[in-house]
């Protein structure tokens, strides 16, 4: 097998290598090409390379949406296309897809497949477990790493960190809106304005509404993100609120989330231990915790899942 990666050089691109590392056979020939920014050795020039990328079985898309809709141009009848990026997220034509909760759009081979927003990939992993019963409305809080920026992001919050630590004047932020080390932010996307819908929302919670809506297949579900940016390196962390159709135990929930696929649940209570981005950090899967019900709404269940929005939820 011969896969290419494009945008080979970024914190997504690098973490795709990882993983194929992880997984692929060492047979498999690996293909790395970056935009003129950011070329390194053995980085190919995108623009230079069409012939040699359209040699590959799988181009996996880690760059830009502009840059996939030309790629998309460039595949030959037998290649596929799995984009990273905004693109086609909302395509009707392109499944959006996360294996464990809508894995068999796969089983047609579309040639061209897109991936989430790795916030909404974490959080529908986590909502597929309560599948049955199903649910009426979900409500969302995010507290989303730096690296979730990508890596400038990640590099401003590591020299305010380290500024910091040296008793140095904090350099001036550039990436984010405001200083994040020993802050907390408004999700640094631009909000939507009043004539539109979702007024007031930022692009990112409404990403996680769409996208949301689209993987469970319940297209008019109401949903409500509010997204937040915080001084974490690495992994994503959710605060969820579920209204079920139907009333479920604390031990049947605890049930449909330990035989849910790409679950792990970290719940305990004695010792305060719940989902952390410190531990669900270079891991496939999805921790959920804080498993309970509301004290009031008997159908309303709250969790508090963590999962590394590089490795999960991007490569």
């Amino acid at each position: 097998m011969k896969i290419a990666i494009v945008g080979a050089t970024g914190l997504v691109g690098l973490e795709m290598r990882k993983v194929i590392a992880d997984y692929f056979p060492p047979t498999t020939e690996l293909l790395l090409f970056a935009s003129k920014e950011r070329p390194t050795d053995g980085v190919l020039e995108l623009s230079q390379s069409k012939e040699l990328l359209q040699s590959c079985d799988f181009v996996l898309n880690a760059a830009s949406s502009e840059v996939a809709q030309e790629l998309k141009t460039w595949l030959r009848p037998e290649q596929f296309l799995i984009d990273n990026s905004s693109a086609f997220r909302l395509d009707p034509e392109v499944p959006l897809v996360v294996p464990e909760v809508n894995g068999e759009f796969l089983k047609s081979r579309p040639q061209v497949v897109a991936n989430p927003n790795c916030t909404a990939i974490i959080l529908c992993v986590a909502l597929n477990a309560l599948k049955n019963p199903g649910f009426t409305r979900v409500v969302v809080s995010t507290y989303q790493a730096a690296s979730g920026a990508g890596i400038k992001g990640l590099e401003e919050l590591d020299r305010q960190i380290k500024a910091a630590g040296l008793g140095e004047e904090i350099p001036k932020s550039e990436v984010f809106p405001a200083q994040l080390f020993g802050n907390v932010l408004s999700h640094n996307t631009a909000v939507r304005e009043e004539s539109t819908v979702g007024a007031g929302y930022n692009d990112e919670e409404w990403k996680v509404i769409e996208e949301t809506r689209k993987i469970i297949d319940i297209r008019h579900l109401p949903i409500s993100a509010t997204c937040i940016r915080v001084p974490v390196r690495r992994a994503h962390t959710e605060s969820v609120s579920i209204d079920l159709k139907t009333e479920l135990s604390l031990d049947a929930l605890r049930a449909a989330f330990a035989k849910a696929p790409g679950v792990k649940v970290v719940d305990d209570w004695k010792s305060n231990h719940f989902p952390m981005p410190i531990e669900s950090q270079n891991q496939d899967l999805v921790y959920v915790g804080r498993i309970r019900k509301d004290a009031f709404l008997p159908k309303t269940v709250h969790i508090m899942i963590s999962g590394d929005q590089l490795r999960k939820g991007a490569a």
